[in-house]
């Protein structure tokens, strides 16, 4: 089996522009559209999906929905909007036979409480605790992924915490390098997982640009994803799908690279 997977997110009015190079060229395509909420409750875009799905031999995963949810409000009915909200996404997934769901975490540190980084950490055990008890045996897992979080310790305290199979982490290497002072490569490292977005950017903003366009240093990045025993790329950049084929496919060869130098 490939240690290295390559894959793209995108939504369905961008990938119908090159979808047959989609199908044919990458191993994973992640579903975007139920990042919005009309999308979890239009049935057509699962139909349509499914019949665009049914020559594709490689796995499906989906983005979930993470636009105005706070499930860290201590509002019960505000908590309880991004759990149907997810819940919606889970039932989606389970119809598109999808196996990984990336959710956004909810971290704001202008709520102005001290000490917030335990604060988040105790609200989400409690979260996602519940949760994954809703959606146990169901084969969906839970895929956290850093935006503004601001260290990787507490995020793998999280998912330590929690010690379940149905939840792991969505690293965006993005995300760590303008929303956060802790590198990348550091972030691998602590909070790990094996599904990774790809983009680039300058540290001032989440600019989704091809690897080399930044100034993250993907010779390190990828030091630290020959470490892990399975990896997937998954492509977020404004690039087309062959550009982004491209600089993937050249991570990939990075990455085998290393674990043939630290293999003699």
């Amino acid at each position: 089996m490939e240690k290295v997977k390559l894959g793209v997110g995108a939504y369905k009015q961008r990938f119908l522009k090159d979808w047959d190079f989609c199908v044919e060229s990458f191993d994973v395509l992640e579903l975007q559209d139920f990042i919005m909420p009309d999308s979890l409750e239009n049935t057509d875009i699962i139909e349509d999906y499914r019949g665009m799905l049914s020559g594709f031999t490689g796995e499906v995963t989906m983005h979930g929905p993470y636009l105005n949810l706070v499930p860290t409000s201590i509002d019960r009915k505000v908590k309880g909007v991004a759990e149907l909200r997810y819940l919606q996404a889970v039932t989606a997934a389970e119809k598109l036979g999808v196996r990984r769901l990336v959710i956004h975490s909810f971290y704001d540190t202008t709520t102005g409480y001290d000490k917030y980084d335990q604060l988040w950490l105790d609200v989400n055990v409690l979260f996602w605790d519940a949760f994954l008890r809703k959606i146990k045996d169901c084969g969906v897992t839970i895929l956290l992924e850093n935006v503004y979080d601001k260290l990787p310790e507490t995020f793998a305290k999280l998912l330590e915490a929690l010690d379940s199979p149905q939840i792991s982490s969505c690293i965006d290497i993005g995300h760590c390098n303008c929303m956060s002072e802790t590198k990348p490569e550091r972030w691998i490292r602590r909070a790990g997982g094996h599904y990774f977005h790809i983009n680039d950017n300058d540290g001032s903003n989440d600019g989704h640009l091809a690897p080399g366009k930044g100034n993250i240093d993907f010779h390190l990045v990828t030091e630290e994803l020959a470490a892990l025993p399975e990896v997937y790329l998954i492509g977020e950049m404004w690039d087309g799908f062959t550009a982004q084929f491209e600089k993937l496919h050249r991570l990939r060869e990075m990455v085998k690279h290393k674990n043939s130098v630290e293999a003699r």
